[in-house]
């Protein structure tokens, strides 16, 4: 199969934090990281085959004129969601290590098996049996602009879901990312199904991922799928950290505050004391099965 896009070049970044500390916490979280990632791309002229954000790390598959055009980009992206992201959990320092893994990709398999790894990342951790299942992996969006929720209709929509789907499309036209303040707005009078389907509706407006150009390397989605159920994948070209555990004990976590604790947000572990941090996280040690670096993580302790 010959390359449509010529000499571009694809290109697997890795991107991880200090620490290993978390960089998602709320759905707010992937939505702002998401509408940031794709201003960013389309501003930078960048064609995305797949971006999968861990609860730890990044993981992007790019295709570009040169590395210097990605590393612009990646900069781009990750000053803006940094510098949103701190002020939520109190925090001033770095959210990403300086620097990212960068390894260009050259022939179609090489593509794929790059493809295979990517998008298996969450099933690899926990989060899913297939990529298409977990939203953040954004897959499902290839074939339907609301796979995760019930489709909107607009006559029978609430007041509160009508006006927020307005703003989005206001945003969306400007192209300028959801901000934290903005997203606390558009959801903060809707019932669980329509936050839901605003979810949905806010990664299917902003999304930058090149679907026909990823599909392309399979011939078909479904094929895509099943090439993605057959094949993990590998990576031998990039310094990635591998820790064992799975990611399925931050959701839990976070439920356990939530349900448990009867916290109002995840995130206002950050402006207790110490004191009650550490009396949280023992009681966490206690009510999941979280270990301690785990929760040293959640909570952004060093280890």
């Amino acid at each position: 199969m010959k390359n449509p896009a010529g000499d571009r070049k694809v290109l697997h970044i890795y991107q991880n934090t200090p620490e290993g500390s978390l960089l998602f916490y709320t759905v707010a979280d992937f939505l702002v990281y998401f509408t940031v990632f794709c201003v960013s791309a389309r501003k930078h002229g960048i064609t995305v085959l797949g971006t999968c954000p861990m609860f730890d790390h990044l993981h992007d598959l790019l295709e570009a004129d040169s590395r210097k055009e990605v590393s612009s980009f990646i900069g781009d992206y990750s000053r803006q969601y940094a510098n949103l992201f701190n002020p939520t959990i109190n925090h001033s320092g770095m959210v990403f290590n300086p620097g990212f893994g960068c390894a260009i990709k050259t022939g179609d398999k090489s593509i794929r098996t790059a493809c295979s790894y990517l998008y298996n990342n969450p099933g690899e951790k926990g989060l899913c049996k297939r990529p298409q299942d977990y939203r953040w992996t954004f897959l499902a969006y290839a074939v339907s602009d609301h796979p995760f929720s019930d489709r909107i209709v607009l006559s029978k929509a609430s007041r509160p879901l009508r006006r927020a789907l307005k703003e989005v499309d206001c945003f969306r036209k400007q192209d300028k990312p959801l901000t934290y303040t903005i997203l606390e707005r558009l959801f903060r009078d809707l019932e669980n199904r329509e936050k839901s389907q605003l979810t949905d509706y806010i990664i299917s407006k902003y999304n930058c991922i090149d679907y026909d150009r990823l599909i392309s390397f399979y011939g078909s989605y479904d094929k895509m799928c099943l090439a993605f159920a057959s094949n993990q994948g590998s990576e031998y070209d990039i310094n990635e950290v591998f820790e064992r555990g799975g990611h399925n004990v931050y959701p839990a976590i976070s439920s356990t505050l939530l349900k448990g604790f009867g916290l109002k947000s995840v995130k206002d572990i950050f402006r207790m004391s110490p004191a009650d941090q550490e009396d949280l996280a023992r009681r966490l040690l206690y009510e999941t099965s979280a270990q301690d670096w785990q929760i040293r993580k959640f909570f952004r302790w060093k280890r």
